[in-house]
């Protein structure tokens, strides 16, 4: 350690224990590479350490309501998906049942609509009866 690297620089779990350890005053968050877990952990929680009581129930109170905001806009997120599946399955069925009533009209037999549609021949019926 002689020579000044940068974290980043060190090759072996040793030289980063003791880099980080004997640098931890020192360091910014910046200074320790996004894959380097373990050691942002160490950072983030000697940089808690430091704040008083009333800081620490304030970045608290504030992950809470950050994990409640995530939370939210995940089950949001999951519902909308839902919906919009729900939505497309009602409108292939809709233009499914037109394009049914169309071949109807155009004299198809039902036993053939019933096979490209992927349908019972009373289900064509229904739709001959529907339009």
């Amino acid at each position: 350690f002689a020579v000044q690297k940068s974290f980043a620089q060190l090759t072996d779990d040793r030289q980063k224990w003791c880099y980080v350890i004997k640098n931890i005053c020192q360091l910014d968050e910046d200074d320790i590479p996004q894959d380097e877990t373990v050691f942002r952990e160490l950072y983030k929680n000697c940089k808690l350490s430091k704040l008083t009581a009333m800081e620490k129930q304030e970045y608290e109170k504030s992950v809470l309501e950050y994990e409640d905001v995530k939370d939210a806009m995940e089950y949001h997120h999951r519902l909308g998906k839902e919906e919009g599946r729900e939505e497309g399955r009602k409108n292939f069925e809709r233009e499914k049942r037109k394009m049914v009533a169309r071949m109807l009209e155009n004299g198809i037999p039902i036993a053939t609509i019933a096979e490209i549609a992927e349908m019972t021949e009373e289900e064509v019926r229904l739709c001959q009866e529907k339009s």
